[in-house]
């Protein structure tokens, strides 16, 4: 089911200068100002996906520099000759919590995914023009299954497993590379995509014949959250509030913290300095689905997923300037499972899976 990979490896001695921060964790601010200031970060050559609103010709536009970043990269000696065909055990260690992963690949015509979440029009046509210029992926697929038997720790300390690579990322995150022996032969339909929808939409789109994939075991997995900012409030604090109690049980808060939802049916709301928790008397339906479908339509006349008065965040990220801020509790698991099992579709950033795979680990051809 997942097959070696033939893939070329960051140099140690370059890992810690091009290997970048999660995508979505950077506001489009901060992106630009890592660009700046990382000249040989790989999201020089990601950053197609920046052109998600663009017309065709600004898609193709970044796809050509982003393949240039690469082969000026690869010239200059960021990245070792294709090893031999292999599977990979990757580590990630970021903020308190530690993954680990099978890095391989899938063939696309063989193989179906099945996805809990929709995709942006935009962002696919710009990852397909990335795609179809740079033939190659770095970005793995985050896939995982209902098999509960496969024990990366103990593989990790076997002898099976060969240490490549150990070093930090640029934002401190620790990363860790074997080249394994692994019987993955437990596995069975179907893998379920954790992270990156897009990616998948995309390579289909521009017809690659391989998909790059970490599979992630179910008790590797650790979920949490993004928050919802909203640039523009059009009415005052107290008047969402009251309307709010519609719904929901409403409690003022002394602060952040305070507001963050710990479990399935609690929201917490931020205005400018003040925080409140509001729990769903009706408990039908995911948390998600009942903030996009009732109170961001209703309170906020907000009705698309991609409205650009909203934006997203890792509930991790502890920058808000925003008025508005709004907060749910991490989906569980099961969520995921149930959703993708009977085709639902579940809103954009319902589920945030930590820490994300890193781009510039390892490129293969696609």
């Amino acid at each position: 089911m997942i097959q070696t990979i033939r893939a070329s490896i960051v140099d140690p001695n370059w890992a810690p200068s091009v290997v970048p921060p999660p995508y979505d964790s950077l506001s489009v601010e901060e992106r630009r100002e890592h660009l700046t200031q990382h000249p040989n970060s790989f999201l020089h050559v990601t950053r197609s996906a920046d052109a998600s609103h663009g017309h065709p010709t600004e898609h193709r536009r970044l796809a050509v520099e982003g393949d240039s970043a690469l082969t000026r990269l690869i010239s200059e000696g960021a990245y070792t000759e294709p090893s031999e065909p292999s599977l990979f055990l990757q580590k990630i260690e970021s903020q308190g919590i530690t993954q680990r992963s099978i890095i391989g690949a899938i063939k696309l015509d063989e193989q179906v995914l099945h996805a809990h979440e929709g995709v942006h029009p935009g962002r696919v046509r710009a990852l397909t023009a990335h795609f179809s210029q740079v033939r190659s992926m770095s970005s793995p697929v985050a896939v995982t299954s209902r098999e509960q038997s496969i024990d990366l720790r103990s593989l990790e300390a076997s002898d099976n497993a060969s240490l490549i690579r150990d070093f930090s990322a640029i934002d401190g995150t620790q990363i860790t590379l074997w080249k394994v022996s692994a019987d993955l032969s437990v596995l069975s339909p179907p893998l379920y995509i954790i992270d990156g929808h897009h990616r998948v939409a995309a390579a289909g789109e521009a017809r690659l014949e391989r998909l790059l994939v970490a599979y992630v075991p179910p008790a590797e997995l650790h979920l949490g959250s993004f928050d919802r900012d909203l640039d523009e409030l059009v009415v005052l604090p107290r008047r969402v509030v009251d309307r709010l109690s519609k719904w929901c049980d409403v409690t003022e808060v002394g602060s952040q913290d305070l507001a963050q939802p710990t479990e399935r049916g609690e929201l917490g709301f931020g205005f400018g300095d003040k925080w409140f928790q509001a729990r769903r008397r009706d408990l039908n339906g995911l948390d998600a689905e009942f903030l996009h479908g009732t109170l961001l339509p209703e309170l906020f006349d907000v009705h698309a997923p991609d409205d650009p008065r909203l934006s997203y965040r890792p509930a991790t990220t502890r920058r808000r300037t925003d008025p508005v801020t709004i907060r749910m509790a991490p989906a569980e698991l099961e969520d995921v499972f149930g959703a993708a099992d009977s085709g639902r579709v579940m809103p954009p950033k319902s589920t945030n899976f930590l820490p994300k795979a890193r781009s510039g680990v390892l490129i293969v051809s696609c």
